[in-house]
């Protein structure tokens, strides 16, 4: 085990999408940069139907690509 620890990834910045299509091509550009992403989605209220739900993507770029704990 290592002695170094580990800086958590910053979040350079948030950006929300309305399509996959749309959080994959920004995951793309991030890739190309050599930055981190975070990504998530969830659903919101429309905001023309009282009645509907919308799904909205969220990516957060980040200084570095992020590891996960092996456990």
């Amino acid at each position: 085990m290592s002695d170094d620890v580990a800086t958590p990834a910053q979040v350079l910045s948030t950006n929300i999408f309305d399509s996959a299509a749309e959080a994959i091509e920004a995951i793309g550009a991030a890739d190309v940069l050599g930055l981190g992403v975070r990504v998530s989605n969830r659903l919101v209220q429309d905001e023309e139907s009282d009645d509907a739900l919308v799904e909205e993507w969220i990516v957060e770029l980040l200084t570095s690509v992020p590891t996960a704990d092996e456990e």
